[in-house]
């Protein structure tokens, strides 16, 4: 279950950005793993607390953790897009503690160094926490990444979905919650569930990156979905009211305007995609009109008459 940053911090949900920064800076201080060398438990909750503050402090990824909440923000981010901008030597030195606590870290060298050599379980130049490789050198935990293909119906509707995974010793079955809305190329990420990694013997984060299977009626534009509509080219002159089925198999009566034009866009509203911005797209339809191949006699005569009004 995905950790609440709330609670790791011990702040309300309601709490400003400074008492944010204030919550952090004592947990910081207190478990960070220079004060605490060896002590795995400090180690781990100087993580977590750091994680906690790097999407807290951050207006965009506040937003999006209090919309999707904990587990739903997990499915949506990477350790990558958590850290991307969080600078934790610039909020040490923000603190007051200068290029101390650089020095500190590294046995000298100051800023730059302490981010090539430090002991801590956190590469401060990719703004990744890290294990060791055994030679002192922070490295990237293994990640592995495949590809998981949803159906139109799947990336928007969200839901659960199994996907079945070789670990090379055995196939493990993993459901994974999609978010509703999906883009592809997005990942999703499951901690823990990747391959093992050949120094630590741990197994790394597991990464599906999302491919969306074209779609026979349905195109996606952004968070508005597309269909095209054959109709009569008498509806389209004199106006009708036809029955439109959407993606989640709704069925809606919808009134073509008199006078349309072939290729209009009809709309409706609150049936295309959901996003994060607001509201759910739109459900666009675009009419074409079906001309005959072939004219009766009678229909040509029609034609003819009509011809002679102007149209």
């Amino acid at each position: 279950m995905a950790e609440d940053y709330y609670t790791t911090l011990g702040v309300q949900k309601n709490a400003s950005k400074e008492e944010i920064k204030k919550a952090y800076k004592k947990l910081a201080m207190k478990y960070h793993p220079d004060k605490n060398k060896g002590d795995k438990a400090s180690e781990e909750r100087f993580k977590k607390i750091s994680e906690a503050y790097a999407v807290l402090s951050d207006n965009e990824k506040k937003k999006q953790y209090d919309q999707f909440g904990a587990e739903g923000f997990s499915n949506r981010y990477s350790q990558e897009d958590i850290f991307k901008g969080f600078d934790i030597g610039s909020i040490f030195e923000e603190f007051g503690f200068g290029n101390n606590i650089f020095t500190t870290f590294s046995g000298g060298g100051g800023r730059k160094s302490a981010r090539r050599r430090s002991g801590v379980p956190f590469d401060f130049e990719n703004g990744l926490f890290s294990g060791s490789s055994g030679s002192g050198v922070p490295r990237e935990p293994q990640k592995t990444e495949l590809e998981l293909s949803l159906t139109l119906e799947e990336a928007v509707i969200g839901g659960k979905k199994t996907v079945s995974f070789n670990t090379g010793s055995g196939v493990d079955k993993i459901i994974l919650a999609i978010p509703p809305g999906i883009e592809a190329g997005k990942k999703l990420k499951v901690k823990g569930k990747g391959l093992s990694d050949p120094y630590t013997g741990q197994r790394g984060d597991l990464y599906c990156r999302i491919v969306i299977e074209p779609h026979p009626v349905f195109k996606r534009e952004g968070s508005d979905l597309i269909m095209e509509k054959e109709v009569k080219l008498t509806d389209l002159v004199l106006g009708a009211t036809i029955n439109i089925s959407t993606l989640d198999k709704k069925h809606i009566e919808l009134k073509i305007p008199a006078n349309s034009k072939n290729s209009s866009l009809l709309r409706i509203k609150g049936k295309g995609v959901p996003n994060s911005k607001g509201g759910p797209g739109n459900l666009l339809i675009r009419l074409s009109a079906i001309l005959p191949e072939k004219l009766t006699p009678k229909q040509k005569e029609l034609f003819k008459e009509l011809s002679k009004t102007g149209l």
